[in-house]
C-alpha cells in the first residue's frame, strides 16, 4: 500500500515544488506511532503549492518560502497533521491513525457518553451523513440495510404509512415488538393507528413519535441491541433502544452562527405488478359475460365488442384485446420533496449554544390526484446555557404537525380491488372522466362489488390530522470535582383527528335498458360517516447522580437515579350511517342514524430505581454492572415489584500485543441481562362495559343505552390478581476487530435471548361467566448471529470509497406454550373471506408465526401404489382436509443483511444502499384475488382447455377403516365453473390460501 501511494505521490508532486528567491530549508523524518517509517506523505506549505513527499525511509526536505506559517502533513489512513513555523530548521513528524471508529463516543442508556471500545454488548451507531442520503420523510426508513440484526419493514408504498422496526427477532407473542426510542434522554411516544383493527381502510399510519422527527435535526442514531445494554431504561426497553442525539448549535468557521439548508426531490413510480394473463378477457365460464368483473371469458381475438349494461339506449364499445399495461398506465409518478433550515451559533462569551430548524415534507403518492398524500412540518428549538462553572441548563422544544391522506383497501368502492378485478381487455385510463355515467355506478360496466377506481379516489374521504409536541428541560450542578447532579424533566404529548367517509351510492333502474341479469342498485349502500380523535401524553421525571474519575490505571464512572414515568390516553369514536348528502360532507351529523358512540381512557404509571457501575483498568479491561427495580400500576397492587439487571465485560487484547499495522485494535466483549415487560392496563380486575346481548344470529343485538335507560355489565375478559411481567434475559458474546489503521473493521455478534412469563388472554369455559382469562405463560427464544464488515478500499487526499456489509441470522422458536392453548398453539392473526381462511400461529416447538389452512389430502398408505397422490372428490377437485393444518411454512426469514457504498470525491458523494431480506412466507390477498378474477397468469394453465388433476386419486371408504383409491377420471373445464373454483376455492393446489 505505502508503495502504490509512494507511486502517485510522485506523479502528484512532479513539478509542484517551486523555489522563490528567499527560502529557508526544512528537513526531518515522518513516522508513524510505532516508529515505523513512512514514506510518500505529502507535505505541504498551507496556502501553497510548494509542496514534496517523505522518501522510502521517511526523511523529506523541502524550501519554504521565509513568510510561510505552517506545513502540512497528510497521508491515507493517517490523520492530517499542520505544523506551525517559528524559525526551526528540523521537523520531525509522527502521525497517528485517523480511524473513526477505536475512540468513537457513544451515546448510551440514560444519555450517558462512553467510548465505543469500553462497550460490552453491541451498539451500531448511524450518523446523520448516512441518515440523509435517502431523504426518507419516515427517518426510520433510512436505518434499512445498515444495522446487523436490524429488520425495517413499511407495510405499504403509501406516503404516511408507518414503518415496523424489529431487533433481534419477534419476542412477545401477544405484546409490542417494537424498540422504544429515546431523544435527547427523553422516551418518546411512538403510536401506529392501524385502521385494519378498526375495521377501516387496511392501512398502518404513524401518529407521533419518529416519524415525527426530521432526519436533518439528528446527529445520530444509535441501536442498542441486547438486555445488558437496555436494564436501564426499563419495561418498555426489552426488545432493544433506540437512541437519538439531535444536533446542539455549533460555531462557524468565521462567524459565532452557521445557516444551513438542506433539500432533496424523490421521484417514485410502480416497480413491480402482479403478473397477469393477456390471453383471456371479460366473461365467466369460458362465455363473454357483458358486466363480468373478472377474465374468465373467450380468448382475446382483437374483435370489436360492447360491455357493460346499455343505459338510455347507449352502451360502451371497445376491441376486446388484451390491454397489457392497463393497471401500470392507471398509477403516476410520485414525487416526494423535504426542505430544512437551520440555525446555529454560540454566544460571544461562549456560554451558551443554540440550533434553530424549521422542516418541511410534502409525499404525493402514486395513485392519480393528491388522494394519497402526506405533509408534515417540524420546528425544533434547542439551547444551553452555561450559567456558572457549576450550573448548566439545557431545553430543547419540538413541535410537529401533520396531515395524511389514504386510499382505502378493501372490497366495494376500494380502488387497489377496483384496479385487480379489472378484465384485461378493458382500458382503465378512459374511465378517468367521471362526469359520464358508464364511469359512475349508475351505469359502471360491472356492479359485482367494485367500481370505477377515479370515481373511488374522488369520493371516498380517508383523512387523518396529528401533531405533536415533546422537548425537555435539563439542570447539571457540578457541586464538587467528577460529580454531576442532574434533573430532567421531559414532556410529549400528542393527539390526532381521523375522518374517514364512505360515500353513499343511491342508484335505480329508471335510465337502465339492460341490465344482464344484474342490476347496478346492488351496488347501493348506505354510506357512513366515522371519526376517532385521541390525545394522550408522556411524562417523565429523572434524578440522576453521575460520577465519573480516575485512581492511576484504575477507572471507575457511576450513575444513579429515579425515574418516574406517567402516560395517558384518551379517545373519542363516532359513526353516523345513511347519508343525507352522498359524498363530501363528511360530518358526523350528515348521518341519519349513529351506529356507534363510544370513548376510551388509560393511564399508568411506572417509577424506577436504576444504578449503573463501569471499572476500568489500565484503558484494557472493563467492567460494568447495572440494575433497576420498577413499580408498576398495571401490575397487581400488593406485587407491583420487579427487579431486572445487566452485566457486561470488555477487554482491549491488542493492549497486550506488540504495535503493528496489520491488527490495530481488537476487543472481545461478554453480556448478559435480564429486561421486564410489564402488563397493558386494566388487566388485574374485572372492568365493566356498556350492557349488550348476542343473539342466535348475530352480536350485539341489543345494546344499552335503550328505552332512556343504561346498564352495565362485567367484562367478558377477567383479570388476573397474580399477574406478573414479561421477563427477557440475553446473553451475548462479541467481538470487534480493526485492521490497517481502521481501513477494514469487523463486528461480530452471537446471542440468546429468551422471554418468558407472556401475558396473554386464555378462553375458558364460558360457565365461569367469563370467555377468557388474563394469564402468565409462555416461552419464545430467538438465538443468532451479526455480522458488519466495514471497508474503505480506495482513500487518497481528493477520494473515498467506502463500502460496509452486513449479515445476520436469527433462529425463533416457541419453547413452551400449555397443552390447553388450542393444543399449545396460539392464534396471534387470522384472514378469511368467503371459503378462504389462513390463519397465524405461535407453536410450541415451532418457530413464532406458523401458517395453517385447508390442506389438500394426499394418499399417506405407504404400500398403496397411490402413495403420495392428491386426493379429489367426484367432481374432481381436490379434497381439503376438515380442520385447519400446519403449511410447514413461517413468516421468519432465513437471513437479513445490507450493503452500502459511498464514493466520495472534491465534496461530492454518490451513494448506494441494498437491503436483502431472504426466505420466509407471507401470505398473499393479492394472489388470492388474482386468482378468483382469472386475470392472475397462473389461471391459463393449459390453455384453460379441460385437465384433470395431475396424477390424481379419488377414496373410496371400504367400511372396515380402510380405503382404496383409484385413478380419477373426472375433468375440470370452464363450461361449468370447476376451473374457476379450482383456482378460487381450493387454492391451486396450495389449499384454500395462496401462501
Amino acid at each position: 500500500m505505502r508503495k502504490l501511494a509512494l507511486f502517485l505521490s510522485l506523479i502528484l508532486f512532479v513539478g509542484s515544488q517551486t523555489l522563490t528567491a528567499q527560502t529557508k530549508a526544512i528537513a526531518g523524518k515522518v513516522v508513524d506511532n510505532f516508529g515505523e517509517a513512512i514514506p510518500g506523505v505529502s507535505i505541504v506549505v498551507k496556502g501553497t503549492t510548494i509542496g514534496t513527499i517523505s522518501r522510502p525511509d521517511g526523511t523529506y526536505q523541502l524550501n519554504v518560502p521565509e513568510d510561510a506559517a505552517s506545513i502540512v502533513f497528510t497521508f491515507v489512513g493517517m490523520a492530517t497533521q499542520e505544523v506551525a513555523l517559528t524559525g526551526q530548521s528540523t521537523i520531525n513528524v509522527t502521525m497517528e491513525s485517523d480511524s473513526e471508529d477505536i475512540d468513537e463516543v457513544v451515546v448510551t442508556a440514560m444519555g450517558i457518553k462512553r467510548s465505543e471500545k469500553t462497550l460490552g454488548y453491541a451498539a451500531t451507531t448511524v450518523n446523520n451523513e448516512e441518515l440523509i442520503k435517502a431523504r426518507n420523510t419516515n427517518v426510520s426508513s433510512s436505518l434499512s440495510g445498515k444495522v446487523a440484526g436490524v429488520q425495517v419493514q413499511t407495510n405499504s408504498s403509501d406516503p404516511g404509512a408507518a414503518s415496523s422496526v424489529v431487533i433481534r427477532g419477534f419476542s412477545s407473542i401477544n405484546g409490542s415488538n417494537q424498540p422504544l426510542y429515546v431523544v435527547d434522554g427523553i422516551p418518546l411516544q411512538s403510536s401506529t393507528l392501524n385502521l385494519n383493527e378498526l375495521d377501516k381502510s387496511g392501512q398502518a399510519v404513524s401518529t407521533s413519535g419518529l416519524s415525527n422527527v426530521s432526519a436533518d435535526d439528528i446527529e445520530s442514531m444509535t441501536v442498542l441491541k441486547g438486555a445488558a445494554a437496555t436494564a436501564l431504561y426499563g419495561s418498555r426497553a426489552s426488545n432493544g433502544v433506540i437512541i437519538i442525539t439531535t444536533k446542539t448549535g455549533k460555531k462557524g468557521k468565521e462567524k459565532n452562527f452557521t445557516v444551513t439548508y438542506n433539500g432533496g426531490l424523490q421521484f417514485r413510480e410502480v416497480s413491480l405488478l402482479p403478473d397477469f394473463q393477456n390471453d383471456f378477457g371479460q366473461g365467466w365460464n369460458g362465455k363473454q359475460t357483458y358486466i363480468e368483473n373478472g377474465s374468465w371469458g373467450p380468448a382475446l381475438d382483437g374483435s370489436t365488442q360492447v360491455y357493460g349494461p346499455i343505459y338510455n339506449n347507449e352502451q360502451l364499445i371497445h376491441t376486446y384485446s388484451a390491454k397489457n399495461d392497463n393497471v401500470k398506465d392507471f398509477f403516476e409518478i410520485g414525487v416526494s420533496q423535504s426542505h430544512s433550515l437551520s440555525i446555529s451559533g454560540i454566544s460571544e462569551d461562549e456560554k451558551m449554544d443554540y440550533y434553530l430548524s424549521y422542516a418541511y415534507s410534502n409525499d404525493d403518492g402514486i395513485m392519480p390526484s393528491d388522494a394519497d398524500s402526506y405533509k408534515r412540518n417540524t420546528i425544533a428549538y434547542r439551547t444551553n446555557y452555561k450559567a456558572t462553572e457549576w450550573l448548566k441548563i439545557s431545553s430543547s422544544v419540538n413541535f410537529a404537525r401533520s396531515e395524511t391522506d389514504l386510499v382505502s383497501s378493501y372490497q366495494g368502492t376500494s380502488v387497489i380491488d377496483g384496479l385487480y378485478e379489472m378484465p384485461r381487455d378493458i382500458s382503465i385510463v378512459d374511465m378517468e372522466d367521471t362526469s359520464s355515467p358508464f364511469n359512475q355506478p349508475q351505469a359502471y360496466f360491472t356492479p359485482y362489488g367494485v367500481t370505477n377506481p377515479y370515481w373511488s379516489l374522488e369520493n371516498n374521504y380517508n383523512h387523518l390530522d396529528s401533531k405533536q409536541i415533546y422537548g425537555k428541560l435539563q439542570l447539571d450542578i457540578n457541586p464538587i470535582k467528577d460529580l454531576t447532579l442532574t434533573y430532567r424533566f421531559g414532556f410529549d404529548y400528542s393527539d390526532y383527528d381521523l375522518k374517514i367517509g364512505t360515500p353513499q351510492i343511491a342508484v335505480d333502474d329508471e335510465l337502465i335498458n339492460e341490465d344482464y341479469g344484474y342490476s347496478p342498485v346492488n351496488m347501493n349502500q348506505d354510506g357512513n360517516v366515522y371519526a376517532r380523535y385521541r390525545r394522550s401524553y408522556e411524562l417523565n421525571h429523572d434524578f440522576l447522580a453521575n460520577y465519573d474519575t480516575k485512581f492511576n490505571n484504575i477507572s471507575f464512572a457511576a450513575i444513579g437515579g429515579v425515574n418516574i414515568n406517567e402516560t395517558s390516553a384518551t379517545a373519542l369514536i363516532g359513526q353516523t350511517d345513511v347519508l343525507t348528502f352522498d359524498t363530501g360532507f363528511w360530518d358526523l351529523s350528515n348521518g341519519s342514524t349513529k351506529s356507534t358512540l363510544g370513548e376510551a381512557q388509560q393511564k399508568k404509571r411506572v417509577i424506577g430505581l436504576f444504578g449503573d457501575a463501569t471499572f476500568g483498568y489500565n484503558e484494557m479491561l472493563f467492567l460494568n454492572l447495572s440494575a433497576r427495580n420498577d413499580w408498576s400500576s398495571t401490575l397487581p397492587i400488593d406485587d407491583n415489584s420487579y427487579f431486572y439487571y445487566g452485566t457486561t465485560l470488555s477487554w482491549l487484547f491488542t493492549e497486550l500485543l506488540p504495535r503493528n499495522n496489520v491488527l490495530s485494535f481488537g476487543k472481545i466483549r461478554l453480556a448478559y441481562g435480564k429486561t421486564g415487560n410489564d402488563a397493558d392496563v386494566y388487566q388485574t380486575g374485572t372492568r365493566y362495559v356498556q350492557g349488550y346481548a348476542h343473539g342466535y344470529y348475530g352480536s350485539n343485538i341489543a345494546s344499552f343505552p335503550m328505552n332512556s335507560s343504561n346498564s352495565f355489565i362485567a367484562s367478558t375478559i377477567a383479570g388476573s390478581a397474580t399477574l406478573s411481567p414479561e421477563m427477557t434475559t440475553e446473553s451475548e458474546i462479541g467481538m470487534n476487530l480493526q485492521f490497517l489503521n481502521g481501513r477494514l473493521g469487523l463486528d461480530a455478534s452471537y446471542y440468546n435471548r429468551k422471554t418468558d412469563k407472556q401475558i396473554f388472554e386464555l378462553p375458558v369455559d364460558p360457565s365461569t361467566g367469563y370467555s377468557y382469562n388474563v394469564l402468565n405463560f409462555g416461552e419464545v427464544e430467538n438465538k443468532g448471529f451479526e455480522l458488519l464488515l466495514s471497508t474503505t478500499p480506495i482513500r487518497t487526499n481528493n477520494f473515498r470509497w467506502d463500502v460496509d456489509v452486513n449479515f445476520s441470522v436469527n433462529k425463533n422458536k416457541v419453547l413452551s406454550l400449555p397443552e390447553s392453548v388450542e393444543g399449545g398453539k396460539v392464534q396471534i392473526y387470522r384472514f378469511a373471506a368467503g371459503d378462504d381462511a389462513v390463519y397465524m400461529y405461535a407453536e410450541e416447538g415451532k418457530p413464532m408465526g406458523q401458517y395453517y389452512t385447508y390442506l389438500p389430502q394426499y394418499v399417506t398408505d405407504d404400500e398403496s401404489e397411490f402413495f403420495g397422490s392428491p386426493i379429489v372428490d367426484s367432481h374432481g377437485q381436490p379434497v381439503l382436509g376438515e380442520d385447519v393444518e400446519d403449511t410447514g411454512r413461517d413468516m421468519n426469514h432465513d437471513w437479513t443483511g445490507g450493503v452500502n457504498t459511498t464514493l466520495s470525491a472534491y465534496g461530492f458523494s454518490l451513494s448506494a444502499a441494498l437491503d436483502v431480506r431472504y426466505g420466509g412466507t407471507m401470505f398473499s390477498r393479492t394472489k388470492n384475488l388474482m386468482q378468483f378474477t382469472g386475470n392472475g397468469i397462473a389461471t391459463t394453465y393449459n390453455n384453460r382447455n379441460p385437465f384433470i388433476i395431475p396424477n390424481s386419486v379419488q377414496a373410496t371408504d371400504n367400511g372396515d377403516g380402510t380405503m382404496s383409491y383409484s385413478e380419477n377420471t373426472e375433468v375440470l373445464k370452464l363450461s361449468d365453473s370447476s376451473i374457476q373454483d379450482y383456482y378460487n376455492k381450493f387454492g391451486y393446489g396450495n389449499g384454500a390460501r395462496p401462501i
